[in-house]
Order: C-alpha cells, then structure tokens, then sequence
C-alpha cells in the first residue's frame, strides 16, 4: 500500500512525501520518498528517500537492509549523502556505510558499539505497527541506529480523539495518538535547531481508512516555541493500486 503526506508548518506547506509499505511471507519493505516545498523548498531545496528490509518472526523485528539518500547543500560528493547498514540473519548490524563521512566538530561522539541491538528508523516503524495490528496500546521503547546518530525513542499512548473532517486531509474519524520522545545518545549536533529543542509534544494519530485495512498514520502534530507542524494524509491506494516501487526513488536504481 502507498500513502501521500502534505508537512505544514505555520499554515505554509513545506514537505511532501510518499509512504510504502509491503509486507509478506518474504518479509517487510517500507521505503520512503519526501521533498521540501514551497517557500522553504526555494530557501533551502532538499529531498530524500529512505527503505528497509527485514522480517518479522515471533513478534520481533530482525532488520535486513537500511538505506537512506538524500540531498544537502553543505555535503560533499556532488550535494548528496547516503548511509547504508546491512544487518546478519538474527538482525545484529554488520556494516556501515556513511558517505560522506560524518563531521564531528559540533557533535556529541557515539558511544562505543553504537549499533550494538538496536534497529533501524524504519524497523522501529515495523516494530510498532506489528504491535498495533495485534491490539496492544501504542507503546515501546526502542534503541535506534540511523548511521549517524544513536539515540532511544520513547513511545506512549496518547488516547483517542475524533479528527474532524478537513479540506486538508482524506481522513476524518476515530484515532489513537502515539506520542514520540527521544533521548539522544550520540551523533547529535552540541547546539540543536531550535524547532527541535523546543519541541513540547510530537504525536502520530494512526487510524483504520476502512474495516480490513491496517493502521496507518493520518494525521502528525508537533508542537513547538515557534509554531505548530501539522501532517495530513492526502492519498492512499493498496493492492494493485499500490505502486510497485516509489516513482524516481535513488534507493530503486
């Protein structure tokens, strides 16, 4: 299945993205296309793409392959970044790639092991719709290793609400909010952006579109000192509607 996203900050749309999920007897694929819009994306043009791979066996998630792309006006190798992890049949991480490297002026160091147990950003994602889809409360603590940063992600339940109908988003109906903390461990910037330092509350609202299809997220809500970041679900298509791949995704060539 797909799932379109319009990013708002402020009332100004600034990122769109394109969600994928497959899942199997083979195992899950969830893969990722966004790209900034609008004034910001003038100001500062970016986008990106991201995919795992992996299994999910007695309720765990054992990680395949992680990859994330994307652009940066302050790297090098011709503006694009690129982090690559490849992980062992029991989901232990085995190699690292980071192109290009990381700078570490201005950055707290990794801990020693750094991807020693812990998943990849989008297992965790797998993690936590599998155990949705089995009816537990939207809740789990995760160690996670993106290639540059370490950091645990603290998730709990934030209840239920009705999301009222909206121009914005295809969704209106009964939700279940999951709120987001983390507790960085390493790999972060010394002096952090300060959207992100005065972040207060960061909640996904995920919801059923109709009966037999999974949860999904519909809605994103960060709070911050200097506005609110809102997402909306603008599309959704599974089965032979789905796309086989994400159009133009550097992750698919």
């Amino acid at each position: 299945m797909t799932a379109s996203y319009q990013i708002y900050f402020g009332g100004l749309n600034v990122l769109k993205a394109e969600a994928l999920w497959e899942q199997g007897a083979t195992g899950y694929r969830l893969a990722a296309e966004a790209e900034t819009q609008g004034f910001v994306g003038w100001l500062n043009p970016w986008k990106g793409s991201t995919e795992s791979r992996g299994q999910i066996a007695g309720g765990k998630v054992i990680p395949a392959r992680h990859r994330n792309w994307g652009t940066s006006d302050d790297s090098e190798s011709d503006g694009e970044r690129l982090v690559a992890l490849s992980y062992d049949a029991d989901g232990r991480l085995t190699d690292t790639l980071v192109m290009p490297e990381q700078e570490w002026e201005g950055r707290h160091p990794l801990p020693a092991d750094a991807g020693k147990g812990t998943l990849d950003p989008l297992s965790v994602i797998a993690g936590l719709a599998e155990l949705l889809q089995a009816g537990d409360r939207c809740e789990g603590r995760f160690a996670v290793f993106d290639g540059r940063k370490r950091y645990n992600l603290i998730v709990s339940d934030a209840g239920e609400k009705e999301l009222r109908p909206t121009s914005y988003s295809i969704y209106a109906g009964p939700a279940r909010g999951c709120r987001l903390d983390y507790e960085m461990l390493g790999g972060h910037k010394i002096e952090r952006n300060k959207h992100v330092e005065t972040a207060r509350e960061r909640i996904v609202w995920v919801a059923r579109l109709s009966d037999g299809t999974p949860l999904i997220p519909v809605r994103l809500e960060i709070e911050t000192a200097y506005g609110t970041v809102v997402g909306h679900l603008t599309g959704f298509a599974r089965g032979p509607q789905a796309e086989a791949r994400l159009p133009g995704s550097k992750l698919a060539e």
